[in-house]
């Protein structure tokens, strides 16, 4: 499953993605559920490779 979709062509979707990611896996370590923190935290970190690999310029708006 890729996250290449024109939504995330915007750069602050991207940001807020992970960042969201981060927050709440932060959250629940501070609740003490490790597990579920490890799991949020995995998205974030699969999100943020997926975006990094992803060429956003073919969603610009030049006609191609």
């Amino acid at each position: 499953m890729g996250l290449d979709h024109a939504f995330f062509a915007v750069a602050w979707r991207r940001y807020m993605t992970v960042a969201v990611c981060v927050l709440w896996g932060l959250f629940e370590l501070s609740t003490g559920a490790v597990g579920w923190a490890v799991f949020i935290f995995g998205i974030g970190g699969y999100a943020q490779w997926q975006f990094k690999r992803v060429d956003w310029s073919k969603y610009d708006d030049d006609g191609g």
